[in-house]
């Protein structure tokens, strides 16, 4: 990406960037334009170790200089797209985890987000006593399938 084409339009898209070797991928939250430098504030999708810090966002910088593309290694990402499932369960939510998460240690979770959550991309959100939404970029077919396989569900729908 040029110096010249970073600008306020970019808060909020998803991008990736080269650092010491590493692929970073972030959401820009702010831009900041100096009489030398353009910068992009990065919240980072996944902590990063720089020294002994664990930084949760960081900025990119490029300067001004004639012939200098210094954000040459920021590239925006196309945004993912996400599958929605809205689930009704037959029963409350909470009666699945002593049902289900009753021994912790077994399964790796203590509840059904807890277990949701910890698939790649994907989320729990409870909306009800027995509705949640369920959002995944890339796995649903299998937290569907362990749904219908350890749950009793009322209802099933995409949105």
């Amino acid at each position: 990406m040029k110096n010249t084409e970073i600008n306020k339009d970019l808060i909020g898209r998803w991008c990736e960037y080269d650092y010491a070797g590493r692929r970073i991928t972030g959401v820009i939250t702010r831009v900041h334009e100096t009489r030398y430098s353009v910068e992009a504030k990065i919240r980072y999708d996944k902590p990063q170790r720089q020294g002994d810090d664990i930084d949760t966002n960081g900025w990119v910088i490029g300067y001004k200089v004639a012939g200098n593309d210094a954000l040459a290694h920021l590239r925006l990402l196309p945004e993912p797209v996400y599958q929605t499932l809205i689930v009704t369960f037959a029963g409350d939510i909470l009666t699945l985890k002593r049902d289900i998460f009753d021994d912790p240690r077994a399964w790796g979770a203590a509840t059904l987000k807890e277990w949701i959550d910890g698939y790649e991309s994907t989320r729990f959100t409870q909306i009800g006593k027995c509705t949640a939404v369920i959002t995944s970029e890339y796995n649903m077919a299998s937290v569907r399938e362990w749904l219908e396989k350890n749950t009793d569900i009322e209802t099933l729908k995409t949105a």
